[in-house]
C-alpha cells in the first residue's frame, strides 16, 4: 500500500499553467467541466478572453516521491484576436499545452499548427497533447488518413486523444497525459539547472586554482574536453555575471561575451570567486530561471 516505508519519499511542490487551445466550438471549455466536474451541458457558451480554472492535484513520481501541483487551466477563446493581440499575456509562463479539435471539421485539426507556432514564439518547447473531441459523433467523422498523415508529419512527438465531452470518453487519459509530461518537464529543467551549477563550480575551482596566472579560454576547452565549447563559454559569462570571474587580475568590473573574445582571453578568480571557491555554497552560484 502506499504510505509504507515512506521514509524516503520526496514531496516536490510545484505550479503549473496549461492553456487549452483551438478554434471556436471545439469543446474546451466541456473538455474542462468534464474533467474537473464531472459535467457537460449541451448548451453552447462561447468563452471570452479567457477564464481560468485552478485545481490541486497530487502527481506519481519515480518511485514514492509525489509531485503537489497547483495548477492553472487556462481555457482560451477560438479567435485570431487571441493569437494576434493577446497571445503575450495569456502564453507567457505556459508549461504545457492540449490543444483541441473537432473532428466534424478537418480545418480545426490544421489551424492548430497556427495556436501552436504562437506559443512556441512565447513559451518555448512545451509538452504538446492534441485531443480529437467529439469522438461520439464517429458517423460524422470527417478526419481522415490524408489528415492524420499531415499531424504526423507537423507533431510528430504529441500523444493523441480520442475523446468526447459529452460521455466522458478519453477525458481523463488526456488531461492525466499532458500533466505528467509537463511535470516532467519541470523536473528535467531542474536537474539540467542543478547540471549547470555543478560545472559552473567546476570552471571556478580550476580558475582560482590557477591563482594569479588564471585560465586562458582555449585551456579551458583543452581542460573540459567532453564538454562543448558553447556550454563552457556560456557559463564563462555567468561567472563574469555573478562577480566571480574577471578579465582583469585586478577583477575590474568589464564585461565581454566569451563568443565574441580570442581564445586567448585570460580569466582570473575574484575575491568573491576565490571565497567562493574556498567554501562553495550552491546557491552563490545558482541563476533563478522565472517561468
Amino acid at each position: 500500500m502506499r504510505g509504507e516505508g515512506r521514509e524516503g519519499v520526496r514531496i516536490r511542490k510545484m505550479q503549473l499553467k496549461i492553456v487549452l487551445v483551438g478554434e471556436r466550438r471545439v469543446g474546451k471549455t466541456s473538455l474542462l467541466e468534464r474533467y474537473l466536474k464531472n459535467h457537460f451541458s449541451e448548451e453552447y457558451t462561447g468563452t471570452l478572453g479567457g477564464r481560468v480554472y485552478p485545481t490541486d492535484l497530487e502527481v506519481a513520481l519515480d518511485g514514492d516521491d509525489i509531485a503537489l501541483a497547483h495548477i492553472a487551466f487556462f481555457d482560451l477563446m477560438g479567435e485570431q484576436s487571441v493569437r494576434k493581440v493577446f497571445a503575450e499575456p495569456f502564453f507567457f509562463g505556459t508549461q504545457g499545452v492540449l490543444a483541441v479539435c473537432d473532428v466534424e471539421r478537418p480545418e480545426t485539426l490544421h489551424l492548430i499548427k497556427d495556436w501552436m507556432d504562437v506559443v512556441a514564439k512565447i513559451a518555448g518547447p512545451v509538452p504538446v497533447g492534441i485531443a480529437f473531441n467529439k469522438i461520439d459523433r464517429a458517423d460524422a467523422m470527417a478526419i481522415g488518413p490524408e489528415e492524420t498523415a499531415w499531424l504526423r508529419k507537423e507533431f510528430p512527438t504529441a500523444p493523441t486523444f480520442m475523446t468526447s465531452a459529452r460521455t466522458g470518453q478519453g477525458v481523463e487519459d488526456a488531461f492525466s497525459t499532458i500533466i505528467s509530461r509537463s511535470v516532467d518537464a519541470i523536473l528535467a529543467k531542474g536537474r539540467a539547472s542543478r547540471s549547470s551549477r555543478v560545472f559552473r563550480q567546476r570552471i571556478l575551482l580550476f580558475i582560482a586554482g590557477r591563482g594569479n596566472l588564471g585560465a586562458a579560454k582555449n585551456e579551458l576547452f583543452s581542460e573540459f574536453k567532453a564538454v562543448l565549447p558553447a556550454q563552457i563559454m556560456e557559463e564563462l559569462d555567468n561567472l563574469v555575471r555573478l562577480e566571480a570571474l574577471a578579465l582583469d587580475p585586478s577583477g575590474t568590473k568589464t564585461f565581454v561575451k566569451a563568443a565574441e573574445a580570442p581564445g586567448t582571453t585570460r580569466y582570473w578568480a575574484t575575491d568573491r570567486g576565490k571565497r567562493i571557491a574556498e567554501s562553495p555554497k550552491g546557491d552563490e552560484l545558482a541563476i533563478e530561471e522565472i517561468v
